[in-house]
């Protein structure tokens, strides 16, 4: 009956259950705990920003090479390049995985003089 009324946003059962075991066992409030460490600075819009821009210079840049230059981690960079950017690795090459940023660009160029680079 929920399903219906909400469809995909219905809570699992498994869910209700946890909480009301919590609300059986004291807590009264609904807002989540406070958690402990600090919030990921890594994938901010100025490192995203400054990786489009070395993808659109210099293809050839390691994910370690960015890394160290944002002084971000490996895996930070690596989740910046595929989710953000829509790119992926063929044969250690960062390549797009539809229609990018950089064929965009590289398409635009190309309508303004088709010539540019078209063999003679």
């Amino acid at each position: 009956m929920l399903e219906k009324s909400f469809g995909n946003d219905t809570l699992k059962k498994t869910v209700v259950y946890q909480w009301h075991e919590r609300f059986r066992s004291g807590r009264e409030s609904v807002n989540d705990d406070e958690r402990s460490g600090r919030p990921s600075t890594s994938k901010t819009d100025e490192n995203i920003d400054k990786i489009k821009d070395w993808m659109i210079v210099d293809r050839k840049l390691t994910i370690r090479e960015m890394a160290e230059e944002l002084d971000i981690a490996f895996g930070s960079v690596q989740d910046i390049l595929v989710n953000d950017l829509g790119l992926r690795r063929v044969a250690a090459k960062l390549v797009p995985k539809d229609l990018n940023f950089v064929q965009k660009r590289n398409r635009h160029i190309d309508q303004k003089d088709p010539g540019i680079y078209s063999e003679n």
